[in-house]
């Protein structure tokens, strides 16, 4: 092994530790112990390259979404934490997008009547159960506000293995949608519907 592979195999262990996104560069058959030089260099590559399309989607989502939802007013800072809030919690961005622009028109300021707060609409006390000790105010902060709600919604995608279903618990709750599972009915109410963008789903936009 040249002298200069250590090195480079010693910064691949570290990029490895620090993204879990690249250990796909393991499938391609190096170790820490068994590297040439020319193995290096070539996951060293196929790293980067994965990094550039990984920039390239987040780029092209945005952008995409800035147009989609220019009626709304959505900018450019709020789209990449949403962007970015979805993928940390492995969600579509396309969902994510479309559950804030259904729950708020992506207008941190929107209340509900039932006191739902912020970009995703949470409830303290369903908030609480995912960040203990969170308060109303601090649901006004649009990072804390995705944070908690994406992750929210990544616990009931990861309960009904169905994101439709998720999305539906997400609104209607997941005891409402348990209910109508265990009495053989369909909990379908049409806000999955909503969110991807469709029409006839029955629900209203926030216009406050």
């Amino acid at each position: 092994m040249g002298a200069a592979a250590p090195i480079a195999v010693s910064r691949y262990q570290e990029v490895l530790r620090a993204d879990p996104s690249h250990e796909a560069a393991l499938a391609h058959g190096v170790t820490a112990f068994a590297a040439t030089d020319a193995d290096v260099t070539e996951a060293w590559e196929d790293l980067e390259e994965a990094e550039q399309d990984g920039r390239d989607d987040r780029e092209g989502t945005i952008e995409e979404s800035l147009q989609r939802y220019s009626d709304f007013g959505l900018g450019r800072e709020l789209a990449e934490s949403i962007y970015d809030m979805a993928t940390a919690n492995q969600i579509e961005p396309e969902i994510a997008f479309g559950l804030v622009r259904a729950e708020s028109s992506f207008k941190n300021s929107s209340t509900s009547e039932v006191g739902a707060v912020g970009l995703t609409q949470l409830m303290p006390k369903t908030a609480g159960g995912v960040e203990p000790y969170v308060t109303r105010s601090q649901l006004r902060d649009p990072e804390t506000n995705l944070r908690i709600g994406f992750s929210y919604l990544r616990q009931l995608i990861d309960k009904y293995d169905d994101t439709d279903l998720a999305l539906t618990a997400y609104n209607r709750g997941p005891g409402t949608v348990d209910r109508e599972l265990q009495n053989g009915g369909n909990p379908d109410n049409g806000y999955a519907g909503f969110v991807r963008g469709e029409e006839g789903h029955g629900h209203t936009l926030y216009t406050d």
